[in-house]
């Protein structure tokens, strides 16, 4: 495979390719484009979630008693390939060592596969001809801009540093390999990507498969016994990838109860990721975002499928003409189809979430936890993406005298573009609060000067806990909040981010969230109380308590107070520590100089 660049090279209809077409380039300007659409503040989203479990798995004693580290490792890949970071580096210098491997990764995936569809080469049988400069540097912002604005079940693929990152950029080199027939190649590399994140790998290899099985045996009349036959290999290399990535989760099931299994999925769909796994409880924004974009990738199809194409390639007869997306290149066939599969993949789910998931809750529960919608986000941009470009450049054609059309097209789909590549390099210029703490951390309700000291006394009561605090002993930490162990490298009772993986862990983190937080009628939260705290420690056994003091209501229980005292401040938090005689509990002149502070 090689993905240095691509030849020079003279077709029938092409002239000799220019540097702009070559590998190289298109990889960096992918590369370039991919920083600017993703290069926030540390730490993105999930990045806390990834990055404190892999240097837990390299470092045992960080956050040793932690109930999400101590969990099992399913994405044990990533931990192994990154994880090492975290004992030569910070974890913030880790994290942008590892944006920028994975973002240089997922570029090679992406040109290679788009390469694999446009770019003119001798030797891949019939391809498009057509000579697009910097053509994925191009694609990729238009393939964002649907995934930004059109994601439906809130999945995307350049982003912060984690586990699915490093996956798609094997997904995509493998159907590039797939569309040019090099079948052992094309399913290593998804097996490789399934072991990194083995759900998205089940419907890659899923949809793939199927695709394939349509083009070749459905649309070809081809025979199943030689179409196995050049399968099998590459199959038998997809499926040891997959299984090295699914055999850690499975194991933890089977040696879970039935009961656990079920309300351990119970608690995914209908508590934790309803708005990954149940499309009726989707947010209105998304399910409009996804409406809007299906329209649009409906419209284009249907207005090329109404008109005679003209796809420039070594062309057949022209009796054996058919249906235009059956008479395109097999590598658009192969993506197309894909793109149809992980839809019908998708609609299946939102059928059974509709019909299952009301009056049996547990059975659907069972089923929707496998992600049925995540693959079809992407892939129906990238369809989308397709349609477009092949519409703009005049590789796909909607009739002869139908300039305004074409040109309607390249508007839009360079407004696209722009817009996403500006609005992002806005949000992340002006971003004062990294997202992966912004989006637990702070109310909408408060202003955004508010929001920012409220982030800087975070910042600063960690950094005391890190240097003043016994390392493991468990905590009890604000309910507002994901970033308590990335800053101080401490166990804490449970964090509403960190649902583990397996089934028990599951059961168990719901009921201490339970049991820690709870809430009025209004679902607003209830400070914490010196009885709360006294019940969580014989409980749970927590020694420390980061208090928030942002809760409406909230005092200071009648626990020794170690955090802020003169000469510190802090009006947004302290830290409390369990007591170990009553002499040692908090006098009325302790509760009189924190109000003080506070003011």
């Amino acid at each position: 495979m090689n993905l240095a660049s691509n030849r020079t090279s003279k077709t029938p209809n092409s002239e000799q390719t220019v540097w702009q077409n070559h590998f190289l380039i298109d990889w960096i300007g992918s590369f370039l484009v991919f920083i600017i659409y993703a290069g926030n503040r540390v730490p993105d989203v999930n990045e806390p979630h990834y990055w404190t479990k892999a240097a837990h798995f390299w470092n045992p004693d960080f956050g040793r008693g932690d109930l999400f580290l101590e969990s099992g490792d399913v994405h044990w890949a990533f931990y192994l390939m990154f994880g090492w970071l975290t004992k030569l580096f910070t974890m913030e210098q880790s994290v942008w060592i590892a944006r920028l491997c994975t973002w240089g990764l997922l570029s090679i995936g992406w040109a290679y596969m788009l390469h694999s569809l446009f770019s003119p080469s001798e030797g891949r049988g019939k391809l498009i001809n057509t000579r697009i400069p910097f053509l994925a540097t191009l694609v990729a912002p238009i393939w964002l801009a649907g995934m930004h604005w059109g994601l439906w079940a809130g999945e995307w693929v350049v982003g912060g540093c984690e586990s699915k990152c490093i996956a798609y950029s094997f997904f995509f080199m493998g159907l590039g390999e797939l569309a040019k027939r090099s079948f052992t190649m094309g399913w290593l590399c998804i097996g490789i990507g399934s072991m990194f994140h083995v759900v998205t790998g089940l419907w890659v290899i899923a949809t793939c498969g199927l695709a394939l099985l349509w083009i070749d045996l459905a649309w070809n009349r081809g025979t199943i016994v030689p179409w196995i036959k050049c399968q099998l290999v590459g199959w038998t290399l997809c499926i040891a990838g997959f299984l090295a990535g699914a055999i850690p989760a499975i194991s933890m099931d089977i040696r879970t109860a039935s009961d656990e299994t079920t309300l351990s999925a119970m608690h995914q769909v209908y508590t934790r990721l309803g708005h990954h796994l149940s499309p009726i409880k989707f947010s209105e924004s998304r399910w409009s975002g996804f409406l809007h974009l299906l329209a649009i990738a409906v419209i284009l199809i249907l207005l090329v499928r109404r008109q005679r194409t003209s796809w420039r390639i070594e062309k057949t007869d022209e009796s054996e003409r058919k249906h235009w997306l059956r008479d395109a290149p097999p590598v658009f066939q192969l993506l197309m189809m894909t793109a149809w599969m992980s839809f019908l993949v998708a609609a299946f789910g939102l059928a059974f979430d509709v019909v299952f998931s009301n009056f049996a809750p547990r059975f659907a529960a069972k089923i929707l936890r496998f992600y049925w919608f995540r693959w079809n986000d992407v892939t129906l941009p990238i369809a989308l993406a397709l349609v477009a470009v092949g519409l703009s450049t005049g590789a796909l054609q909607f009739a002869q005298h139908a300039f305004w059309k074409r040109t309607l097209v390249q508007v839009c789909s360079l407004v696209a573009a722009i817009a996403i590549i500006w609005s992002r390099h806005q949000e992340n210029s002006n971003e004062k609060i990294p997202v992966g703490e912004k989006l637990n951390f702070v109310l909408k309700s408060d202003t955004p000067a508010a929001q920012v000291q409220q982030y800087s006394d975070w910042k600063r009561v960690c950094d005391w806990i890190k240097s003043e605090t016994k390392s493991h002993e468990l905590w009890l930490t604000p309910r507002r909040q994901q970033s308590f162990k990335w800053r101080t490298s401490r166990a804490e009772l449970a964090s509403w981010k960190d649902m583990p993986q397996n089934a028990a862990a599951v059961v168990e983190w719901n009921r201490r969230i339970k049991d820690a937080y709870q809430y009025d009628k209004q679902k607003n939260l209830l400070p914490i109380t010196t009885e709360k705290l006294e019940e969580l420690r014989s409980k749970y056994d927590i020694h420390y308590v980061l208090l928030d003091l942002r809760v409406k209501g909230q005092t200071i229980p009648n626990w020794p107070l170690l955090y802020p005292r003169s000469p510190e401040s802090n009006s947004s938090f302290a830290v409390l520590e369990a007591p170990s005689s009553v002499d040692s509990r908090n006098t009325p002149a302790t509760q009189e100089m924190l109000e003080v502070k506070k003011q």
